[in-house]
Order: C-alpha cells, then structure tokens, then sequence
C-alpha cells in the first residue's frame, strides 16, 4: 500500500488529465479531503459524493470495498483506504455509461438544478465507459497507484455477462418469432456460423495470450477468417463496434498473460481513439492487426526475457522495454518510471543480464527482425519502418553486426534450406 500522499496525489492528478476519472478523499464525517476533480463542475458532484460517502460508512465501510451502478448511467467505486495516519473514504468515479442524451440528463442523480452551460463543462470534464471499461480503469488505479491488491470483479462481471446472454436469448426469441410462417430455415445455417464466429475469437484470445505473433500473421492475411468476423465491410460502425470487441479480448488476454496493466490500458484506448477515425475498413483492419499483434508481441517478450534470478528492479525495466517497443526508449525515462536514477538503472542492468540496456534493446529488435524474415513477406524497408529502425541502412548495419549477414543475405539461406529440405 502506497503511504506517500503527495506522490499518490500527484499520480492521481496526472491520471485524471489522461483518463477523466475523478478520485475523492473523504474523511471523518464525510468531509471532503482531496480530489483530482478540479474543474468549475466540482460544485455540481460535491453533494452527490458526500452521499457516497455517508452511504459507504454506514452501509458498506465492514465490507471495505464496494461497486455502485445503482443508477444505470453513472458508476463508482468506493473503498476504504488507511495509509496510517488517518483513513479515508475514497471513491472512484462518477463515470458515464453513455452519452448523456436530455431524457439521460434527467435522470443522472447530480444533474439536477444545473445550466445547459454546465452540463457541456460536466460532459467534457468526465469519461464515458462500459462497464467492463470501468472496472479495468479501477483495477489499473488501485494496482498502480494505490498499490492495492486487485479487487474482484468476478461477480459483477457474472452478472453483466448473465444481463447479455438474456438480452441475447431475448433477441433470438423475437428473431425466431418473426421467423414463424416462412418458408425459409436458416436455423442450421446461423448456429454453424455463430459457433465459427467463436472458434475465431477463442483461437484469436489463445494466440494473444501465448504470444503467438506469426499465427496472428497468418489468421489475419486468412480472407476466410476476415469474412466471418466482418461480414458487412461496408458499415463502417458495424464494423468499428466489432473492433472494439476484438480489442477487448486482446487487451484482457494479454494482462491475465503478464503484460502491465497501466501500459496495456493506455495502448487500448489510445487504439479505440484512433479507430473513430478510421475512414475506411482497410484501415480498420490494419489497426487490429498492429495492436494484436503488438500485444501477443509483448507477451511472448516478456516470458522470455526476464528471468527468476533477476531481481524485481530488472525484471521490470525489461517489462518496460518490452511494452514501449518498438518506440524510441530512453535510459531515463526508464529510470524515472522506476523512480531509481538511471546510472544506479544502467549499474543494476548490466550487472545481472550482462550486457547494456542498449544492446539489449537492439537484440530485441534484431530478433523480432529474424522472425519476420522467417516468416513473413514483408519487405526490408517494411520491417525496419516496423521495427522504428532511423533508417533501411541503419537496420542493415545494426542487423550485420549482431548476425553476421545482412537481411537479404538471412532470408535467401533461409529459403535456400526450405527448398533443400524440400
């Protein structure tokens, strides 16, 4: 459990200009101690979390923990923190779970009495999640901020998944209804290909979560696959609202798998915004691709690079470079995300692996490098661009001198042996 507050409070505020998910402190007598909700809409959620507030200390504060959705439109999450000195109630939220329509204004329990000028401040000053989404931006603050244990979802997430499949059953029996007094039986038809439809995403979860990378390859350049999954490429948000679904599944796999919580997150939502503005199903496609593939990338680095006889520092700086390839990643920002200097960083590394960070991050490239030789068509220039190599001739040079040949030189010996041992 963290115990420096103003490092906590510092996080807290950095995390909500990113996330815009508000955290109060909440003292003895429900008293406001701290939020990182500092916009002119505070005045507006005061009364709103104080309730909270009091509702937790006589209803739930035995339990310590406790997950609010009692109104459909708004979540939080309420817990009891005590860093020693004095503890506090502190709750996470309010995030929407949709965006706020006017019949939904009306019905959000702190929109009462308020501007339309005010609901616009309130709209932009809060997130809009999914449930799921929520629970995930939870788990990422108690774990990486507070340093908390990782508080179980299993029951909300049951229950969620129970609300669909009854919405779903619902659905199918109003489908199967419509159908009565047709001719036409597809029964058969749609079970088979619901069932494909599963069997892909279940064998797209096991690559990411395995660390798959060259059967990802070879599951996205399967037209047969890409049909199922997207069988209307022309609607383009039919196709975005799957999307979104793919990169759950991948995101969630890779961290049951190892990979950081805080870091798997951001590369999510970065990714969900940049699919907005996607213009095209190509595009689309290219995106879900890159970040699958980026993921089942890190997974598969991550169990093999760090090692039980290193010590956790090092284990996790090499978590670190891991997830930012193949970004530029500097000594220093490695070090300050470790909150060690990056000469202690740098002693430390070198010591228990043997080699620089440096080096280290350039035999990761090269290696990814070697697999796409192995297995892939890309071109050279495509897999330096890939890897963020400065340039083809700078790939060239760092992959002579760590292999020995240059990449044209790798892959002609290596289809030279195919058709050999053909």
């Amino acid at each position: 459990m963290k115990t420096d507050t103003q490092l906590l409070k510092w996080q807290l505020e950095k995390y909500y200009k990113e996330k815009r998910v508000p955290v109060w402190f909440f003292g003895q007598n429900s008293n406001i101690e701290y939020t990182n909700f500092v916009t002119s809409a505070l005045l507006n959620l005061m009364e709103r979390m104080q309730s909270i507030s009091k509702s937790f200390t006589l209803a739930h504060s035995i339990e310590g923990s406790y997950f609010d959705d009692t109104n459909p439109h708004e979540l939080y999450y309420v817990f009891t923190y005590d860093p020693g000195k004095h503890s506090y109630t502190v709750i996470i939220g309010p995030v929407l779970t949709s965006r706020p329509t006017d019949r939904v204004w009306d019905e959000l329990s702190f929109s009462k009495n308020i501007f339309s000028e005010q609901k616009q401040v309130l709209f932009h000053s809060l997130s809009v999640l999914r449930k799921e989404d929520f629970f995930l931006e939870v788990t990422s603050i108690l774990t990486d901020i507070f340093e908390l244990p990782t508080p179980d979802f299993t029951e909300e997430i049951e229950k969620e998944q129970k609300k669909k499949e009854d919405e779903e059953k619902q659905n199918s029996d109003i489908v199967l209804l419509s159908g009565i007094g047709t001719d036409l039986d597809t029964s058969d038809i749609d079970i088979t290909y619901y069932k494909e439809i599963l069997r892909l995403k279940e064998l797209y979860r096991f690559y990411i979560q395995n660390g798959n990378t060259y059967q990802l390859y070879a599951y996205f350049n399967n037209e047969r696959n890409i049909d199922i999954l997207y069988p209307n490429k022309a609607n383009l948000q039919d196709c975005q609202f799957k999307t979104v679904e793919l990169l759950t599944i991948a995101a969630q796999a890779s961290v049951e798998n190892g990979h950081g919580k805080k870091s798997c997150f951001m590369m999510y939502h970065s990714s969900i915004e940049k699919l907005k503005n996607t213009r095209s199903f190509e595009k689309i496609l290219e995106l879900l691709k890159e970040v699958a593939i980026s993921l089942a990338r890190s997974t598969r680095d991550i169990n093999v690079y760090t090692s039980k006889d290193y010590s956790p520092t090092t284990n996790k700086c090499i978590q670190r470079i891991v997830e930012k390839m193949p970004d530029k990643i500097l000594l220093d920002d490695l070090a300050t995300e470790l909150h060690i200097s990056p000469k202690y960083l740098s002693a430390l590394f070198n010591k228990e692996t043997g080699t620089s960070i440096t080096d280290f991050i350039q035999d990761i490239r090269i290696n990814e490098a070697k697999n796409l030789l192995l297995s892939s068509d890309l071109t050279y220039l495509e897999i330096s661009n890939m890897l963020n190599f400065s340039s083809q001739s700078y790939f060239n040079a760092i992959f002579k001198k760590k292999t020995g040949s240059t990449p044209k030189e790798f892959r002609t010996r290596a289809d030279n042996r195919k058709e050999q041992g053909n």
